[in-house]
């Protein structure tokens, strides 16, 4: 036996005997040796047991994937969103449940944990949503710690602030991508309005816009990437897959404009490249229009 098999023996034990601080010693201890998903459940197991619900969360955001493979991951990474007051998260991840009554469950534990909160530090919540709703008060590094720590507040008050994000035009575009992009996840049915990137406001129903990262444009786009390029260039296959999962973020809600993915693929390989434009698939005028939109977007979140 190898001793970080001691160890992670010895910390189970630990855990089995209610011995959480000796637990998260030994288990941190093993996971700072070998950073498995194994090893990161047991870790976080341990800080959660032992009353560090947040650090837990933080640890366990690494291998957020690998969580929801299983139901019993699935349902440890919601327990963990709900006890650190992370709302946002936890009703992401309960209307994603695909059992109906699992989901139903999910959603009232949930309002249970909202309503404490709201008890036990209601004065701190409408703090968080005063300082959300009047985030171009603040400079851009402040604006990006108010949005993180409005993650914590309970769904009304995150919803409330943050319809008026959308509409201003002081607040850091990247956080308006960002709760755009949050109301599509948390299955937001009704009527929005936002800012685009042309800068004009536009109302519609968030929900009905679907993932951006499921689109049937995005999917075209990036499986002609991996047709021209992956295998013969990988390295910048994965940059240019990275930059077209960022320019359909900014495109939501209104991707269904691409109405010729291969042509933006090929404009995006050619401005990677350097390359003049050639005559393969050249981009309609309104498409073209869009695509220096996006870069131009980009560009910003850039500085």
């Amino acid at each position: 036996m190898t001793r970080l098999d001691q160890l992670i023996v010895q910390g189970k034990q630990a855990l089995a005997d209610d011995e959480f601080a000796k637990a998260v010693e030994l288990l941190g201890e093993v996971y700072g040796d070998e950073r498995s998903f194994e090893n990161n459940w047991l870790f976080s197991k341990a800080l959660y047991q032992n009353g560090q619900a947040e650090t837990a969360l933080t640890i366990a955001r690494e291998f957020v994937g690998e969580y929801m493979w299983t139901t019993e991951g699935y349902e440890f990474y919601f327990d963990l969103c709900l006890v650190a007051s992370s709302f946002v998260a936890a009703r992401r991840l309960a209307l994603g449940s695909i059992d109906f009554e699992k989901q139903e469950n999910r959603l009232e534990r949930l309002k249970e944990a909202e309503e404490k909160a709201r008890k036990e530090n209601g004065e701190l919540i409408k703090k968080r949503a005063r300082e959300l709703k009047h985030l171009a008060a603040f400079d851009a590094f402040t604006q990006q710690q108010i949005y993180q720590d409005a993650q914590l507040l309970p769904f009304e008050e995150y919803f409330d602030a943050a319809k008026q994000v959308l509409i201003d035009p002081d607040c850091l575009p990247l956080i308006r991508m960002t709760i755009l992009i949050d109301m599509q996840s948390l299955m937001v049915d009704e009527e929005l309005t936002y800012r685009y990137i042309d800068g004009k406001n536009y109302t519609t129903k968030i929900n009905h816009a679907g993932n951006p990262l499921t689109h049937p444009a995005y999917e075209a786009a990036r499986d002609y990437l991996q047709e021209v390029i992956g295998q013969e260039d990988p390295v910048s296959s994965e940059l240019l897959h990275e930059q077209l999962k960022l320019e359909f973020n900014a495109l939501f809600p209104q991707i269904d404009r691409v109405t010729d993915p291969i042509a933006w693929m090929q404009k995006d390989i050619q401005r990677f490249q350097s390359i003049p434009d050639n005559e393969e698939r050249k981009e309609s005028s309104d498409q073209a229009k869009l695509h220096e939109l996006v870069y131009h977007f980009l560009s910003i979140l850039e500085v």
